[in-house]
């Protein structure tokens, strides 16, 4: 489904930031190339639009429970609750990622500081509609299709009104990208590996609307600039 000449056939990988026996050095370094791709292309900010546009058609506003999964060190999050706050939500966000050492390599920075939680998406530590809205950056990619529909369960659990989940787009145009200027982007070898590795096992706007519409799941998928997709579903 969805294969070309542009788009290649999806190739699983396990990425090097993924490895809990990466060094130290290498996981801080390869974390600070997420954050600072988020700081120039705005993933944390097209998720606050998308829930800012939620909040104000909210007949009942009251204070949102966010919940990010896979949230890496929590530098992305903390820019998104900067921009609710700046966009007049008034949000409790949490980040969340099976790494406890992610969230420790971002832990102290920011103020207030930001609440963690070390946790496997596949069985979130929270209770049925525990928060409002769940959201991700650049996680969907790590999984097949059988544990995405497993995730979705889980986020459509523990939410009570919806997710917004930015994801890579696989392309030949993005991986020629990252293959020739990746060594200029990031500064760890892990990302640039990781950074291709990640085009390759994303998916098609085809493909991943039919993961999350499993079920008579309401999602919808719509591509965003440059070469990403976010996939969106709303209880109303």
């Amino acid at each position: 489904m969805g294969v070309s000449l542009l788009v290649p056939p999806r190739r699983p990988s396990r990425e090097l930031l993924d490895d809990p026996s990466l060094s130290a050095e290498e996981m801080a370094g390869s974390l600070a190339d997420i954050a600072t791709l988020d700081r120039r292309w705005g993933g944390s900010r097209i998720l606050a639009r998308w829930l800012l546009a939620r909040a104000a058609s909210d007949p009942s506003p009251r204070r949102a429970r966010v919940l990010d999964i896979g949230a890496g060190s929590g530098e992305p999050t903390r820019r998104l609750r900067r921009a609710l706050a700046t966009g007049g939500l008034d949000a409790d966000v949490f980040a969340l990622d099976l790494q406890w050492r992610h969230l420790a390599a971002g832990a102290g920075t920011g103020d207030p500081p930001l609440p963690s939680i070390a946790g496997d998406a596949f069985h979130l530590p929270l209770a049925d509609a525990s928060v409002d809205w769940v959201v991700s950056l650049l996680f969907l990619h790590h999984f097949t299709r059988e544990e995405l529909a497993a995730i979705f369960e889980e986020i459509g659990r523990v939410s009570r009104r919806g997710f917004a989940l930015l994801d890579l787009r696989r392309h030949v145009l993005p991986l020629a990208f990252v293959s020739v200027a990746g060594r200029f982007l990031f500064r760890t070898r892990t990302s640039r590996l990781d950074g291709a590795a990640s085009i390759r096992q994303a998916y098609t706007p085809p493909e991943l609307a039919a993961i999350a519409g499993r079920g008579g799941r309401a999602a919808e998928v719509r591509q965003v600039f440059p070469y990403r997709l976010l996939v969106t579903a709303e209880r109303r």
